[in-house]
């Protein structure tokens, strides 16, 4: 009985130590990992997104390697990290991906010159409504920006 629990604490411990390694694995790979944008279609078309698929948007005051969302601002447009280099799936083009340095050294994931940022308040049941909120808007697989305006009209207006 005695050596019984002596192999299920033991079993037990080995099982700790290998999530625990297990875990620092994962942590190791998923920050070398690198960054992947790619595409999905939603109500105003096909549109990039993250590999989890979080809206991506672009600022339309930025200026190329400068961005206009800083301080407070990226607290609700969280700007998309780039880990290692960025890299395109689906119908997202791997030529017009790339980073930018910003504030605290930290490389931004931009497509097409465009910073690359997702929205706070996007949820699941609603994954674009930062479209048009402060001047952001989503980005197509082209890198121009996606407008409620560009988006078709329903079939049933007129003239439809």
């Amino acid at each position: 009985m005695k050596t019984h629990r002596f192999v299920l604490v033991a079993v037990a411990i080995g099982a700790l130590a290998l999530t625990g390694s297990a875990s620092a694995l994962g942590q190791s790979a998923h920050s070398s990992a690198a960054t992947v944008v790619t595409t999905k279609k939603t109500s105003f078309g096909t549109i990039l997104v993250t590999s989890s698929g979080q809206t991506l948007y672009l600022d339309a005051s930025d200026k190329p390697g400068h961005p206009a969302c800083t301080g407070g601002c990226l607290s609700v447009w969280p700007p998309l990290k780039a880990s290692g280099a960025p890299k395109a799936s689906g119908g997202a083009k791997a030529s017009l991906l790339g980073t930018t340095k910003i504030a605290g050294g930290v490389k931004q994931v931009t497509y097409d010159g465009h910073q690359l940022y997702t929205f706070a308040s996007d949820t699941k049941s609603n994954p674009t409504s930062g479209e048009g909120v402060s001047g952001f808007y989503v980005v197509g697989p082209s890198g121009s920006k996606i407008t409620k305006s560009t988006t078709k009209p329903p079939s049933s207006a007129p003239g439809y």
